[in-house]
């Protein structure tokens, strides 16, 4: 079976990689879109509204090196096919969760799900695509991702409106479609697996997070201003007027935006050097988020739109950086980098929760704009 996998085309695993990727982030903003109904059918306060998404931060952050440690030790898609089940079985079992409780086992789910897919997706794009194109098929991975991302909380306003809150079972049936052909057509990804059993997992972790530490400390910034933005701007739009088709589409266009906007930072690296097209990203989307928060209308969501949406562009950069780093252990590195950034910039949501229970929304927006600037110290002085 393994000689059959490595005579699989490198595009091939890579497509199947990348729609492994699309339909578990398709799932990313389901919660966030969903968020005023929720809040309404379960009289939510904004404190217990953000920790929603922190605990699902929470989940990733314990769960996900670990499971790149795993990742790294076998070429068997086992974990890119269980991952979107697990994702979409989250979100279909939210609408029959009875309370708080229930709901945050149900996102427990899903998140341990997204943290099942990420380390071995993203380290097989990489490993299959050979260091003549490793940029690039990680980046065309992480834009399946995106694109998932960018469809999702259209998705979720779709289903909810054609089939009712009660009817987001159904978002199960395109993940276990794509389990039986990542089954048929993927039984073992092309690459290596890590002869690094003897290490413990702890160890394993260690010794790559004390390599790649400056990059991850410029993602957990990132990440925390764009998770903040984006849960909350939805929730901003509805208290303002707006409607949960508009808190979707602001959404979904940060994330087409972003999409667009990491391919041309990709091709902007190759020219002008990864360290500077960073820099850039979080110098401006800073101040366009910071600025959204003084005007109103049309102006401050394009403004939210724009900023959010650039800072992202960075994402695929700072991941090639981790696995150029430790490519011994593109698994860890990867679940580091993403997962464990991720998870941990989620968890921010929950004292947001509080500052915007006490000041409001709009000084919580600007809590988050000002993240990225605090990283750029780290990124000058390290690369």
């Amino acid at each position: 079976m393994q000689k059959d996998s490595r005579k699989k085309s490198p595009l091939l695993q890579l497509a199947l990689l990348s729609a492994g990727h699309f339909f578990n982030d398709i799932h990313s903003a389901f919660l966030p879109t969903l968020l005023p109904e929720i809040i309404r059918k379960l009289s939510l306060t904004m404190t217990q509204a953000g920790f929603l998404n922190s605990a699902t931060g929470l989940v990733q952050m314990l769960t996900i090196p670990f499971m790149g440690v795993l990742a790294d030790r076998t070429n068997r898609p086992v974990f890119v096919i269980a991952g979107p089940i697990l994702s979409s079985a989250g979100i279909a079992l939210m609408p029959f969760a009875p309370g708080y409780g229930s709901l945050l086992l149900c996102l427990g789910i899903f998140s341990f799900g997204s943290s099942t897919f990420h380390p071995q997706g993203q380290a097989s794009s990489g490993a299959v695509a050979g260091e003549s194109r490793h940029s690039l098929f990680v980046s065309l991975f992480s834009g399946a991702g995106m694109l998932g991302a960018a469809f999702s909380p259209l998705y979720a306003v779709f289903v909810v409106k054609t089939l009712g809150y009660r009817g987001l079972p159904i978002v199960l049936v395109p993940t276990l479609a794509l389990a039986v052909v990542v089954y048929r057509l993927m039984p073992g990804i092309d690459f290596t697996p890590s002869d690094r059993s003897r290490d413990g997992v702890f160890s394993s972790i260690w010794k790559v997070g004390r390599v790649i530490w400056p990059v991850w400390a410029i993602s957990l910034a990132r990440d925390a201003t764009f998770q903040g933005v984006r849960f909350f701007l939805p929730l901003f739009l509805t208290l303002h007027g707006g409607t949960l088709a508009q808190g979707g589409f602001s959404i979904f266009a940060i994330t087409i935006l972003a999409v667009a906007a990491s391919l041309v930072g990709g091709w902007s690296a190759d020219r002008w050097g990864t360290r500077n097209v960073i820099a850039v990203t979080l110098v401006l989307s800073p101040l366009a988020i910071f600025a959204a928060t003084f005007v109103s209308g049309n102006l401050s969501l394009s403004l939210f739109i724009a900023g959010t949406a650039l800072l992202d562009a960075s994402s695929p950069m700072t991941l090639a950086m981790g696995q150029k780093l430790t490519p011994h252990a593109r698994g860890v590195a990867s679940s580091i980098l993403m997962g464990f950034s991720w998870g941990l910039a989620g968890m921010a949501t929950y004292p947001a929760g509080m500052i915007a229970d006490t000041l409001g929304l709009t000084a919580t927006l600007r809590v988050f704009a000002i993240l990225p600037l605090v990283s750029l110290p780290i990124l000058f002085r390290c690369f």
